[in-house]
């Protein structure tokens, strides 16, 4: 792959409301020499997904309302990343807040930003097993959490009925249910 780095002339910050988000206005040059005024990135903290599998084959998943799409939605147990934490601890911690279950055995599927133009999060998404139910969920989260259990095949039906609604979750899900063709 090449790299065809823009070079960043003029930055400024035009919203800034951490740890939500920050909107940054650039100039940018691009590597053909050509000029870009106004060039809008998003910046918004990073945040992990799980894809946690119960030792009965069955994926951990949660009910929610998202503001975004403006319903509920059917997602993974996710959250950003909290200062000072690692991906890993993250999503640790948010599979342990969201469904009560702590995991023996992580593996990092995979990480991305949300939006190759504008940045956004950088997600880390990550298969979990070796579940064990140690706590009732309290996500202390803005809107309820319902943490429910679904076969890997209702969650490819759901997911593509559209239950989902959020792109970053079905990147978690779609890599989760790749990863269970080399599960053992």
């Amino acid at each position: 792959m090449s790299d065809e780095r823009w070079t960043v002339l003029r930055e400024q910050t035009l919203v800034d409301r951490q740890p939500w988000l920050r909107l940054i206005e650039q100039d940018v040059q691009l590597p053909d020499g050509r000029v870009v005024e106004g060039y809008l990135k998003a910046d918004a903290p990073p945040y992990t997904s799980v894809f946690a599998l119960t030792e009965n084959g069955m994926v951990v998943t949660i009910e929610e309302y998202k503001h975004g799409p403006g319903r509920v939605v059917l997602k993974l147990p996710a959250g950003f990343i909290e200062p000072g934490e690692s991906a890993l601890e993250g999503a640790k911690r948010e599979l342990l807040e969201e469904s009560g279950y702590e995991a023996s055995e992580w593996r990092l599927l995979g990480q991305f930003h949300d939006d190759g133009n504008r940045g956004m999060s950088l997600g880390y998404h990550y298969l979990a097993q070796g579940l064990r139910k140690v706590a009732e969920p309290d996500a202390g989260d803005l809107a309820t959490v319902i943490p429910g259990l679904m076969t890997a095949a209702a969650l490819r039906r759901a997911l593509l009925a559209g239950q989902v609604g959020e792109s970053a979750t079905a990147v978690g899900m779609l890599l989760g249910l790749d990863a269970l063709q080399n599960v053992t």
